[in-house]
């Protein structure tokens, strides 16, 4: 069976109890997945999933829509968390979302930029959200170039945007929305985008691919959005699994599947 890593779920909120998201998702071949903290909460959630599933690694941070509850005490706990946690392999889900402005501009901004330095200082790679903020976004990481890169999340800005972030080093990732009937600018974007700058995620338990379009997501769906990714790209399903895992595992430094340590 050929084998993926989900590189960004929400195991916290799926209908379903973790332990079963974890079996489902290795029946359907999703061997790894990252499961990414918005919140205090989903902190300390993150923290117990990776200590509990073998298949389960983590990263920990603050999304824009919370921006307004972040602190220094917990800004503290979450280097904490990734310097003690070996499983936790990356700082976010940080960014900018100017959609809603749950938080404030200003302080997502502050908070963005926080979270930048963080993985700056413990070079960890970055998992970002940008959503209608993309000359704010771009201007921030010129500001705090992370060296450690990371991945702009359910990516869904321009072309012109997705050309920046590949040249300054970052990944892309790629979910579900590719296969909307309204998603011809992502297609677009999919089909230029190096092999070797893609990553694929659900973001579960939202934005399910067709054909399970309406229902809750879940990382077992990844072999949907990659059978439509392989298409799209004119590659083999087995092509694109083994280099969007290659790329993971050297984005996140995650263990190989045969390594000792997974």
């Amino acid at each position: 069976m050929t084998s993926f890593i989900d590189t960004h779920c929400h195991l916290d909120k799926l209908d379903s109890t973790p332990e079963e998201a974890v079996i489902e998702a290795k029946d359907a071949g999703v061997q790894r997945m990252l499961t990414i903290s918005v919140d205090e909460p989903s902190l300390d959630f993150v923290l117990n999933a990776v200590l509990q599933f073998p298949e389960v690694y983590g990263s920990v941070g603050f999304h824009p829509h919370d921006a307004s509850a972040m602190n220094e005490s917990l800004l503290d706990k979450i280097r904490q968390l990734a310097q003690t946690e070996d499983k936790l392999l990356a700082i976010g889900e940080t960014g900018l979302d100017y959609h809603y402005l749950y938080s404030p501009v200003e302080v997502q901004q502050q908070v963005f930029r926080q979270q930048l330095m963080l993985a700056e200082e413990l070079n960890l790679p970055v998992v970002m959200h940008s959503r209608e903020a993309e000359a704010d976004t771009l201007n921030i990481l010129r500001e705090i170039p992370v060296k450690s890169l990371g991945v702009a999340h359910s990516f869904t800005s321009s072309i012109e945007m997705a050309h920046e972030l590949v040249e300054m080093g970052w990944y892309l990732g790629i979910n579900g929305i590719v296969t909307f009937k309204n998603a011809e600018d992502l297609r677009e974007v999919v089909r230029w985008l190096p092999l070797e700058k893609m990553l694929l995620e659900t973001d579960s338990p939202f934005l399910a691919p067709i054909p399970f379009r309406g229902k809750p997501n879940k990382p077992a769906h990844i072999p949907a959005i990659a059978t439509f990714v392989a298409e799209l790209k004119n590659i083999s399903l087995q092509q694109l699994a083994e280099q969007t895992n290659e790329n993971a595992q050297r984005l996140f430094k995650m263990p190989h599947e045969n390594s000792s340590d997974f």
